[in-house]
């Protein structure tokens, strides 16, 4: 954050938990997720909660380097004031508020930019949508918005565009005169091995096997994004911090 400026832009992050403090964290565990917990647990050294608080210090020390912007919680925030939501593992580029200015007016209630995600595929219908999305040019993704690829005008949206993007995507696709395109690459959606979504997405539980299986496949992903796609080069060093803690991620059984 850069000191003594007036904040244009409230960053605002979603629920999150004290991933330091197991017992806490245990607390407020759906009992639905707690088996895939477990398997993760029992399949590698270093715990969900611990790597889960791993992936938010990175976050963290990615969103003090946006300058211009302020972090606040939601309740916090002025009405009036733009917010950008983001969860507590994802980023934003430096160079966000810089963008948004040059954007914005006082009319501007939402403004939105391409969405970028570094994931593996969860399901068979989410790979035949990437892989139509690399094949067919102009083929949008599913949502309008991404969980952090937009900019809400507090008091002026729905609450529910700041908890979800899914709400999100369709307040901004009725009131498309209140809206702004951002032709930048502004954030980076982190889907890392420990998201819900990629923990068996749709399934009551996840093998050990499953887990060695798909750990090799997020590493080998971090290393691919060496090169980083036009546009993204400011995220280089948390994916390095990310490849880092994903050779931590040791097998249990080592």
């Amino acid at each position: 954050m850069t000191p003594g400026l007036t904040p244009p832009l409230h960053i605002c992050v979603r629920r999150t938990v004290d991933w330091g403090d197991e017992a806490a964290f245990r607390a407020q565990l759906n009992p639905a997720f707690s088996p895939k917990v477990d398997a993760f647990n029992s399949t590698f050294r270093l715990p969900y909660h611990a790597f889960r608080q791993e992936m938010r210090e990175i976050a963290q020390a990615n969103l003090e380097q946006v300058q211009g912007a302020v972090l606040s919680k939601w309740e916090e925030v002025p009405d009036g004031a733009l917010v950008a939501p983001v969860d507590d593992d994802d980023w934003f580029a430096p160079q966000l508020v810089e963008a948004i200015q040059a954007a914005a007016n006082h009319e501007v209630l939402g403004l939105y930019w391409p969405q970028s995600a570094i994931e593996l595929p969860i399901n068979n219908q989410h790979r035949r949508r990437l892989l139509l999305r690399r094949l067919i040019p102009g083929l949008g993704p599913r949502w309008f918005c991404a969980t952090n690829s937009y900019v809400i005008r507090k008091g002026s949206v729905d609450p529910s565009c700041f908890t979800g993007h899914v709400a999100a995507s369709s307040w901004f696709q009725q009131n498309p005169e209140r809206i702004r395109v951002v032709h930048q690459r502004l954030s980076l959606h982190n889907r890392s091995l420990a998201s819900i979504t990629s923990l068996n997405f749709g399934k009551p539980s996840i093998t050990p096997a499953q887990l060695r299986r798909r750990c090799r496949a997020y590493r080998r992903l971090y290393r691919r994004w060496h090169r980083v796609p036009p546009g993204l080069e400011w995220c280089l060093p948390f994916l390095q911090q990310m490849e880092v803690l994903m050779a931590r991620l040791q097998d249990s059984e080592l």
